[in-house]
């Protein structure tokens, strides 16, 4: 290449940075320039084109600026090829975290739409099929403090195994609970697409449920659950198995807690 030198602006036009770039690239040793003229200009080669490429291509596929720094040090073909497998790797699991990330998007969406065309307090019987829950453990102690931990508890697990699929989570009352009416929380759970294989992973039984959607607060849910066993026995039907709340609506929507909209449901038969 010619051996012709431009200046920091000229250089910067033809790479389609601004000047500013260039100087951060000096300062931290990344692409220094030719040499500095009498005036005390930066002077940058033509030939610097090609580092200057190889910096644009290296931070395409995500190498920070220290890193890029350190290969170009030591670059040669095995370190190159060394390095595109390792960006492949990180470039793919990126991929799945987008996939991810938009499938939660795309299942709150659903979620929240439903939201507006429900009927509150009517209870509704819908035969459903299976369905499939991470579930952890619920508080062991009655208090704010308890429920807070178990919640984060539940968070921290599902973002470690990537198992959540919406943005909001439920609870399950176990069988004991309906029993003494104190609906304690056995579970908290988020529901997911398919079963996996870990003592996590909670199977909601096909078959015949009793559905109903309430506006109020968590405070309530107790009160809630004893209303919904009610009402249930009253037309004729028995719970034969857990509740399961789900946030329909929530902090992440409402900024009255009042506003919040929650579903319950229980498996039930009918009274013979």
């Amino acid at each position: 290449m010619s051996k012709k030198y431009l200046k920091t602006g000229e250089f910067a036009s033809l790479c389609g940075v601004t000047k500013d770039t260039l100087f951060h690239y000096d300062d931290i040793g990344l692409l220094k320039p030719a040499r500095i003229g009498e005036n005390g200009y930066r002077l940058y080669g033509l030939y610097q084109l090609d580092t200057f490429d190889l910096i644009s291509v290296l931070k395409e596929v995500g190498l920070t600026l220290h890193e890029i720094k350190a290969y170009i040090e030591r670059r040669n073909t095995t370190e190159f090829l060394q390095m595109l497998k390792e960006q492949d790797k990180a470039l793919a699991a990126e991929i799945e975290r987008l996939k991810r990330l938009r499938r939660i998007l795309k299942n709150t969406i659903e979620t929240t739409q439903k939201s507006l065309h429900v009927p509150i307090d009517t209870i509704q019987f819908v035969e459903k099929e299976e369905e499939y829950f991470i579930i952890t453990d619920g508080q062991r102690k009655q208090d704010e403090k308890s429920v807070v931990e178990a919640i984060s508890e539940h968070f921290k697990y599902c973002n470690d195994h990537r198992t959540y699929n919406t943005f909001t989570i439920g609870e399950i009352i176990g069988e004991q609970a309906i029993a003494d009416r104190t609906y304690y929380t056995q579970y908290y759970c988020s529901k997911i697409d398919k079963p996996v294989r870990s003592r996590h992973c909670h199977v909601k039984p096909a078959g015949l449920y009793a559905v109903k959607y309430i506006q109020d607060s968590y405070d309530m849910l107790p009160e809630a659950y004893r209303q919904f066993v009610n009402e249930v026995q009253a037309l004729g039907y028995r719970l034969c198995g857990k509740i399961y709340e789900e946030d329909m609506l929530n902090y992440l929507t409402e900024k009255d807690d009042e506003n919040y909209l929650l579903r319950i449901e229980g498996q039930v038969e009918p009274v013979t």
